[in-house]
């Protein structure tokens, strides 16, 4: 072979394999470049919606503060209308937080807000169990903001949840009562053929 052209060959035989390095270089820069920025965003998302989240939490944590519950019976006040919108907000922004974990961690705290009225016979009672709620997730909220590990659930999390329990089961007894003894004071001949069309 002469030497011109194996000398040629082995240029070119070069330059592909420069070309070709080049050419996996930039791509894995591309792709790094790539990860980076959809990183940057998935934290960018996070950050905004967290800070959304602990806005709501926040005012809905200065509004329970400010509300004096009313010593009689509880009766539907304005403050429960604002709180539903606030959690709802709120439920809203974290499930725009990128991952599981903070949705996962916060989410039963919000979701006990929202069944304060088994929290006991008082308005009282279900303006602390809120006002609970609502503190444990403010702070499961700035450890995330921080990049700190999130904190356990606050003792009052499982109290809460011990109590909504036992008030939803005594609530299903006495409605399972109240239809046994509906059915029962009915008129035992009455059958549903016989009723009117």
């Amino acid at each position: 072979m002469d030497i011109d052209i194996a000398t040629a060959l082995v240029g070119f035989g070069g330059a592909l394999v420069g070309a070709g390095a080049s050419m996996g270089s930039a791509w894995l820069t591309l792709k790094r470049q790539a990860t980076e920025a959809r990183r940057i965003r998935w934290l960018e998302l996070g950050r905004s919606a967290s800070d959304t989240a602990l806005s709501e939490l926040l005012k809905l944590h200065d509004l329970l503060e400010a509300t004096t519950p009313s010593p009689g019976m509880p009766q539907e006040q304005p403050w429960e209308e604002q709180s539903k919108r606030h959690l709802r907000v709120a439920e809203l922004a974290l499930l725009r937080i990128p991952g599981d974990e903070v949705y996962e961690r916060v989410m039963p705290s919000l979701r006990l807000a929202r069944e304060y009225r088994h929290a006991g016979p008082r308005e009282f009672h279900y303006i602390r169990q809120m006002r609970w709620m609502v503190e444990d997730m403010v702070s499961a909220l700035s450890a995330y903001v921080r990049e700190a590990e999130l904190p356990p659930p606050h003792a009052h999390v499982a109290e809460a949840a011990t109590t909504v329990a036992r008030h939803k089961e005594a609530e299903r007894r006495r409605y399972e009562a109240y239809l046994r003894e509906d059915f029962e004071d009915r008129d035992p001949d009455f059958a549903p053929d016989d009723a009117a069309l």
